[in-house]
């Protein structure tokens, strides 16, 4: 691994241009600090010297793209995380939904899973079914989150953060463990259909009545950010809850004559 490399703001600006224009792949919307260190974790990572060798990359090894998508858009998560969220959304499910034989919702940018888990044990403990979508750009953490395999390091946070959730609950009912790693439940997402999915790009064909989409936004610029404000808009049904995460766009950035702000400290806001 080399030492990290200087990458010049209009070398960001570069590579991210050359990328849409060769793959259609669309990074120019990518805040531009939070790219710069993603591209710099990647010549490190792959021994590369600058961004001028990073493009003989792209040009020699025709498969190194889907590479560095994966390792651009990997992202930290935990299971339940903010539980202020979860314990919220719960009392939603019943009053909002409690008439309903199912519900449908979006997970827009679902990482490795542990979000997708979650909603699996809330549903479940709350006697809720559920039809649901949950998207990335990244194809190897959707792999992850299919499997529900993770370190039983990860599992110690997942676990405090269920227990400020449910304090009467038993996580240890959710997973199987082994040596290093556990397995969560695969009948906790037999609701859910996993796809390859960008954001900024591509389209989506269903309308839901909860997306979520958390810790995604805080990586795209503003005129990002609203693009997919209004995506979201058109993608939730009336009366539909959207909940983004407690650092992604700001709360002035939502329009109020599309959505009302129902729980501050969980970051719902509701399509009127």
């Amino acid at each position: 691994m080399t030492d990290p490399v200087d990458v010049t703001d209009e070398e960001v600006k570069s590579i991210a241009q050359s990328i849409l224009i060769r793959y259609g792949i669309d990074f120019t919307c990518y805040e531009p600090k939070s790219f710069r260190r993603r591209i710099i974790r990647m010549l490190s990572l792959h021994d590369l010297t600058s961004v001028h060798a990073l493009w003989i990359k792209f040009l020699s090894d025709p498969g190194f793209i889907y590479t560095f998508m994966n390792g651009v858009s990997v992202g930290m998560t935990s299971m339940f995380r903010d539980p202020v969220l979860w314990r919220s959304l719960r009392g939603q499910l019943q009053n909002r939904y409690g008439h309903r034989d199912t519900i449908s919702i979006w997970h827009a940018g679902c990482s490795t899973g542990e979000e997708v888990y979650s909603m699996g044990i809330l549903l479940r403990e709350a006697a809720r079914t559920a039809t649901a979508l949950a998207t990335d750009i990244n194809q190897d953490a959707i792999e992850t989150a299919k499997t529900g395999t993770y370190h039983k390091i990860r599992m110690v946070e997942n676990e405090n953060n269920y227990r400020e959730y449910n304090p009467y609950g038993n996580f240890e009912r959710y997973y199987r463990k082994a040596e290093k790693e556990m397995t969560m439940d695969p009948e906790l997402i037999n609701h859910v259909s996993f796809h390859y999915h960008n954001l900024i790009t591509d389209p989506i064909a269903t309308t839901h009545d909860i997306i979520l989409c958390r810790n995604v936004m805080i990586y795209f610029d503003h005129a990002a950010k609203a693009k997919l404000l209004a995506k979201f808009y058109d993608s939730l049904n009336p009366g539909g809850l959207f909940i983004v995460g407690f650092y992604d766009a700001p709360v002035q950035m939502v329009d109020e004559g599309r959505f009302d702000l129902i729980d501050p400290d969980a970051k719902i806001f509701v399509k009127k």
